[in-house]
């Protein structure tokens, strides 16, 4: 059984008790939500123990994962994950807050990590990252497990996975000098608008409403959150509802009217299509299948 903590959309990420970090289990079928693009100031690290997962975008950056492979999403950095295209995944998530990070090692505010490409690594980063692929298979398991002591070795083994993060692979950040201002703006405008539509999606929001609070106009916004997200604002603030409100279905009894309504949707309708879109079948259809389960 996967673990039962909604994915976190938002900047705020709380630890999985009683561990100092957030993860999550990713297990065969298990694995079939989109997880739109979204921001948070920790680091997230992403393990493909089988399977794969077929598009994670990181950044500007779009990755295949295989087995063995690990992923790190640095700080403040915009990602979003598509499931995978067969229903046979192992994975696992797991997200350091960056505070933790930091009061051990304090350079981590000017630093990155740089473990995505391991075709560029050397040769004793090769061997750290065996050493990685081996401890993350071990708390993938021990997740799944009843183990008397299970939460002191993940534990053990979240502290020597962060060491071997850091004392490998870290490297200096760009300075904003080095990305261009317009870069800056660019993230900062963008995790705006992210964070605010992640704290505000019970609400009615639109592009208009957007548009103010970001002092440019509607059409302006239009152009750059599609250019840079390569989604339209709508199509952003649908997924993020329909996310919510699969995770809602899954964890209550609610009716599909209460589910609708809680997450912002006008009602079934709208979110039957925004569930298609996103899953490729409706809410309702959703409810009856995992209700049959």
């Amino acid at each position: 059984m996967a673990v039962n903590k909604q994915i976190k959309l938002h900047e705020l990420v709380v630890p999985t008790y009683p561990l100092p970090v957030w993860y999550f289990i990713f297990h065969d079928a298990q694995f079939s939500s989109y997880v739109a693009p979204h921001w948070h100031r920790d680091i997230e690290l992403s393990f493909t123990l089988n399977g794969s997962i077929s598009d994670f975008r990181i950044g500007k950056r779009d990755y295949t994962t295989k087995a063995g492979q690990i992923l790190v999403v640095n700080t403040q950095v915009i990602h979003c994950v598509d499931p995978p295209k067969n229903n046979i995944n192992k994975s696992i998530s797991i997200i350091f807050p960056f505070d933790y990070v930091e009061n051990f090692y304090p350079n981590i505010s000017h630093q990155e990590i740089d473990i995505n490409d391991p075709e560029k690594l050397n040769a004793d980063q090769k061997l750290a990252y065996s050493e990685l692929q081996g401890l993350l298979s071990r708390f993938y398991w021990l997740g799944l497990s009843h183990e008397t002591f299970k939460d002191l070795e993940m534990q053990q083994i979240v502290d020597q996975v962060l060491l071997l993060l850091l004392s490998h692979f870290t490297k200096e950040k760009p300075t904003e000098n080095q990305i261009g201002q317009r870069k800056v703006y660019v993230i900062n405008r963008l995790q705006y608008i992210t964070k605010y539509v992640n704290n505000h999606y019970q609400e009615q929001i639109s592009l208009g409403d957007l548009a103010k609070r970001c002092n440019v106009s509607k059409e302006y916004l239009s152009r750059f959150f599609k250019k840079e997200m390569e989604i339209t604002v709508d199509t952003y603030i649908n997924n993020v509802r329909a996310q919510y409100a699969h995770n809602e279905l899954r964890n209550s009894n609610h009716s599909l009217k209460e589910v609708a309504l809680n997450n912002g949707f006008s009602g079934v309708r709208t979110m039957n299509r925004a569930f298609e879109k996103l899953y490729n079948k409706t809410a309702s259809q959703f409810k009856r299948e995992f209700k049959n389960k």
